[in-house]
């Protein structure tokens, strides 16, 4: 008796193989913080680095921490 069996193999493979992940936190108190998550990936170390740079400063001078900020309920 001859048995029949497929195999399924997955991969799940990114062609990033660098992942840079931060948290931008604003604010002291416990109800009073803001916090932003960014996830940058790429190739390159150096590159991937200046992108999440260019990232954070673009976060920054858009005002996207205000603008989040200004939609809670006071």
């Amino acid at each position: 008796m001859s048995e029949n069996t497929d195999t399924t193999h997955t991969v799940s493979e990114s062609a990033d193989k660098i992942v840079l992940n931060t948290a931008v936190k604003r604010g002291s108190e416990t109800r009073d913080q803001d916090k932003l998550k960014v996830k940058v990936k790429g190739d390159d170390p150096e590159e991937t680095a200046q992108r999440l740079a260019q990232t954070l400063d673009a976060l920054e001078v858009e005002g996207i921490a205000q603008t989040l900020r200004e939609t809670q309920p006071e």
